[in-house]
Parts: structure tokens; C-alpha cells; sequence
């Protein structure tokens, strides 16, 4: 088996039955002024069957809760949606 990193999921689009997860990496760079920022490049491309993408969903869900349980992660409020 072949193991991926990422830090982070850039984007998450749907296309009829499939889903794709674009992953990427986070480094610092520095910019003209000598500031550091953080720079997210695009990796790899995860896609799989939206039936997949629900299943592996709740399977997030369920860790993150249990997480929660052990005291690993605060619950966090959801954001607030904007009017439109």
C-alpha cells in the first residue's frame, strides 16, 4: 500500500457520481519583505464514487467525535452561515 501526505484537503468538488478531493501541502515561505507565510501547493487528487465519499464521511465523523469523548479536541461551534 502506498501511503500519501497531505495537510490539508485544497478543494472538494462533485461531478456527477464522483468526487474529488484535491490534496496539498503547507510549508512557510518568506516573502520579499522577510515576512514568513504559509504556502498551500496542490499534491495529489483523491476521487471516489460519492457512495464512498459519504461512507468515508461518517467514518471522520465518528473518530472525531470519539476524539471529543477523550478530551483530544474541543467541540467547536458550527460557523454561521451568511444571509444572502
Amino acid at each position: 500500500m502506498q501511503t500519501t501526505f497531505a495537510d490539508t484537503i485544497l478543494n472538494i468538488s462533485v461531478t456527477g457520481a464522483l468526487v474529488r478531493l484535491e490534496l496539498g501541502t503547507v510549508a512557510p515561505t518568506a516573502t520579499q519583505d522577510g515576512k514568513q507565510e504559509l504556502t498551500t501547493t496542490a499534491t495529489q487528487q483523491v476521487v471516489m464514487p460519492l457512495e464512498g465519499f459519504v461512507r468515508a464521511f461518517g467514518m471522520q465523523e465518528t473518530v472525531i467525535k470519539k476524539l471529543i469523548a477523550d478530551g483530544v479536541l474541543k467541540a467547536q461551534p458550527a460557523p454561521a452561515q451568511a444571509a444572502n
